[in-house]
């Protein structure tokens, strides 16, 4: 009996193995070999990646693929045929043989979705990186690094493969394959601990103005916050990737985000601010879209960009935690998240696209009606935007509505345990959640705020919390969309607010 025979008798399917060699880093590619067991079939279909878990783009990275060969163990080349631009078809006349893969990667393109390489630092991503059988089920895969002496370390969010050879890691399988970005150099390194999790903090490339030590002071505290808020932590490990050039982005993954630092930024205030909030928000993306996700995201169809109504959930109310949790963290104050708030709610109220396209429409039509989600035209809506603002309106709603006794931290918690599993939620069971948590009438709140274009009601959420908008200047009669306390604010709804800011407690 082969050893293929016997992995099949004991219900198990034998990993495919990735051999990533760099030998040149200032030539900007790596060679990769990708050994595939014996598979009893005579033509093998191999599949690339069309976009990446995340961004919601697609971005054809089988283009940065060259001199794909596939040959048996005995170094007997076979027919390689591209019946499209992210396949590959290998015809093995037996099929009884192992099969070696071997591809060059131009890794010259500088994103959090794309690979590069200079002499400093090698970025891998995986969708970017990892030719894969197609239609295949599910089974591990492996990857062996090799890499200049000079470099000191891999950093990854991959568990290394035990009692096997150094740099050498697994994955379950194909999805968590892709989900960890793998960096390799010699970066600058911080770490910290929360509930007996590791989290490191590592840095590569232009690090002039990095301050590690102070990341991982802020982000321990962000950790912290988001610990509490959801009961707990969802990984053994997490690391945090930052690459330091210029440019912009971030995006998230299960134990890691990948983000990018611009050096001419980090040395002023400004711009490590805003670092940090990006950081904020691909950490709460590890609970909201990572765990709790929308039936669509996953398991993923990398060739085929997947549709959902619910990116307002995953993106919108992240990126109203974002804020929020920076000030329970103790790294904002509350006048900094009613500014942050006010300059979401003035560009929602200065975009035209409000009035055209529903919350719903701007997350199934990402693919055609914005830079993933970013950037809307004049006829479309930003659910990052909007999303942020219903996020805003729907805690004050479920505040309003139980009295104080419960809030959208209630709801996401309520729908993290019931739909973090493989499942994932409809719009349909998200909106039960909430009509659970807040009553009945939650579900005509969502259809007005969600499913309509009509203007959002602010003036509930400023009577709870005791704030107004503040007058228009120069005798305009639009309000000037700046959230501030209203001189007339009750005592409780003064209590209500910080309540609101300080740790998510509701005023009771």
């Amino acid at each position: 009996m082969t050893h293929e025979q016997r992995a099949h008798a004991a219900g198990q399917t034998e990993a495919l193995i990735y051999t990533i060699s760099i030998p040149d880093p200032a030539a900007q590619y790596a060679d990769i070999t990708l050994e595939i067991p014996a598979e009893g079939r005579t033509q093998l279909d191999l599949m690339m990646p069309l976009w990446s878990p995340g961004f919601y783009r697609v971005e054809a990275y089988a283009e940065q693929v060259r001199d794909l060969r596939a040959h048996t163990p005995a170094e007997i080349a076979l027919a390689v045929e591209r019946p499209a631009p992210q396949r590959w078809r290998i015809l093995s006349p037996d099929g009884g043989s192992a099969i070696r893969v071997s591809y060059r990667l131009v890794c010259s393109a500088a994103s959090v979705t794309t690979n590069w390489i200079d002499p400093d630092f090698a970025l891998l991503n995986g969708p970017a990186t990892f030719i894969t059988l197609a239609d295949a089920p599910r089974r591990p895969h492996e990857v062996v690094l090799r890499f200049p002496a000079r470099w000191s370390h891999v950093c990854t969010g991959l568990p290394a493969r035990a009692a096997a050879q150094p740099h050498h890691y697994h994955a379950d399988d194909f999805d968590a394959l892709v989900d960890a970005p793998i960096i390799i150099g010699t970066p600058d390194t911080a770490a910290f601990v929360v509930d007996g999790r590791r989290h490191d903090v590592i840095a590569v490339g232009d690090r002039t103005s990095w301050d590690g030590a102070r990341a991982a002071r802020d982000l321990e505290l962000v950790a912290r916050a988001n610990s509490r808020l959801w009961n707990g932590l969802p990984y053994q490990y997490y690391v945090f990737l930052v690459v330091c050039r210029e440019g912009g982005g971030g995006l998230e993954h299960a134990n890691s985000t990948l983000v990018t630092a611009r050096p001419s930024r980090l040395a002023t205030a400004e711009g490590y601010d805003a670092l940090l909030q990006l950081l904020s928000h691909e950490f709460f993306h590890a609970f909201n879209v990572k765990r709790l996700r929308p039936r669509e995201l996953g398991p993923f169809d990398y060739e085929r960009p997947p549709h959902t109504a619910s990116l307002w959930v995953a993106e919108g109310l992240t990126c109203y935690y974002t804020d929020l949790l920076l000030c329970r963290a103790g790294l904002r104050t509350p006048a900094w998240l009613l500014a942050a708030l006010s300059e979401k709610i003035a560009a929602l109220q200065a975009a035209p696209g409000r009035l055209l396209q529903t919350l719903e429409q701007s997350s199934s039509e990402v693919w055609d009606n914005s830079f993933s989600g970013l950037n809307p035209t004049d006829t479309s809506v930003s659910y990052y935007v909007k999303g942020q603002v219903v996020g805003w309106l729907l805690d004050a709603y479920i505040r309003q509505q139980t009295g104080g006794a419960a809030s959208l931290d209630d709801l996401m918690r309520l729908a993290y345990t019931r739909y973090s599993g493989a499942r994932g939620f409809t719009p349909q069971e998200f909106r039960a959640a909430a009509e659970q948590v807040a009553g009945a009438s939650a579900g005509a709140w969502l259809d007005a705020a969600v499913t309509s274009t009509a203007e959002l009601d602010y003036a509930p959420a400023l009577a709870w919390f005791g704030l107004q908008f503040a007058p228009a200047d120069g005798g305009r009669l639009e309000p000037a969309w700046r959230l501030q306390a209203d001189q007339a604010a009750s005592p409780e709804q003064r209590r209500r607010l910080d309540a609101w800011a300080a740790d998510g407690t509701a005023a009771r």
